[in-house]
């Protein structure tokens, strides 16, 4: 799930299909069932407090913007009096912290091991910051890599495209529904284990 301020009171989410797929919305004739749209939108909520800081206790309207076999992109718009300008600052620093997550999933988790070794011995990458978890979810094994600065963000997307593949899952819906297997651990740490 991606948030994008398109204006003070509006925000453009992007759903993949596949995150829908895995919250059960196309299911036979899941897709008509209230509730679960209702549980997508609490979700979405839940991502704009947490992002923008505001609570969202107030109307909102919803319009869909584009859906295809791709993702679908919602427009939330805030309807309140209240001035929502001073989002800008706390989404700037949101969107600096959160831009430089890295995930990526390996059908083998020999791959990842690979990986993490690769990455221990680069000299571009400040090991004491940066924190790593896994999680297995659907058949493959999932590396979040958090705490990055922005230069050591596009290296290890470089790095991470040769051992695994990045994913359109976001970390909230991994966090929600995949098996933790390690959270926020360093590199010698994990490799240490395996």
């Amino acid at each position: 799930m991606k948030l994008e301020r398109i204006a003070d009171n509006k925000i453009k989410f992007s759903i993949s299909v596949e995150e829908l797929e895995q919250k059960g919305l196309f299911e036979q004739d899941q897709w008509k069932d209230s509730y679960m749209w209702h549980d997508l939108f609490e979700d979405m909520l839940d991502e704009v407090q947490g992002k923008f800081g505001i609570e969202t206790q107030m109307e909102i309207t919803v319009e869909i913007e584009s859906f295809d076999e791709q993702e679908i992109c919602m427009i939330l718009t805030l309807e309140s009096e209240e001035d929502f300008s001073d989002w800008e600052d706390d989404h700037k620093i949101m969107k600096s912290i959160n831009d430089h997550d890295v995930l990526v999933y390996f059908d083998d988790f020999e791959y990842m091991l690979d990986l993490l070794k690769r990455m221990r011995e680069s000299n571009k990458v400040n090991h004491s910051l940066i924190q790593l978890s896994i999680y297995y979810y659907n058949h493959n094994y999932y590396l979040l890599i958090e705490n990055l600065v922005e230069s050591e963000g596009k290296i290890l997307e470089a790095i991470c495209s040769e051992y695994g593949e990045r994913t359109k899952l976001s970390k909230h819906v991994l966090m929600e529904y995949g098996r933790a297997i390690l959270l926020k651990d360093s590199i010698d740490k994990i490799l240490f284990y395996f």
